[in-house]
C-alpha cells in the first residue's frame, strides 16, 4: 500500500501545478505555486510571472494560473541540493 499523504500547502497558496521534473522525480514540491496575491513562482527554477505582471496594470488569479500551467508544462529544472539558487 502506498502513502498518499501530502504536506499542507504554504499559507496563501491557492493553486499548485507540478512541473515536468516533479513528475519525473515523483516530487510534488517541484511545482509552480500560485498565491492569493495573485502571483506565480516556480519552486524548481525560481522563475515567476513578475515580468508578465509588470506588462499588465494588474494580475488576476486566472492570468497567474495560466502562466503557472504553461510554465509547469515545460520546466525541467531541479533545485540545487544545497538549497541555493
Amino acid at each position: 500500500m502506498t502513502n498518499n499523504t501530502q504536506a499542507a500547502w504554504p499559507e496563501g497558496v491557492i493553486a499548485r501545478y507540478i512541473t515536468v521534473a516533479g513528475v519525473a522525480l515523483a516530487d510534488p514540491e517541484l511545482a509552480v505555486e500560485v498565491t492569493s496575491f495573485p502571483a506565480a513562482c516556480c519552486k524548481g527554477c525560481g522563475e515567476d510571472d513578475a515580468y508578465d505582471r509588470s506588462a499588465a496594470p494588474y494580475n488576476s488569479p486566472r492570468r497567474a494560473r495560466q502562466w503557472a500551467q504553461a510554465h509547469a508544462e515545460k520546466c525541467r529544472a531541479m533545485p540545487r541540493p544545497d538549497g541555493a539558487r
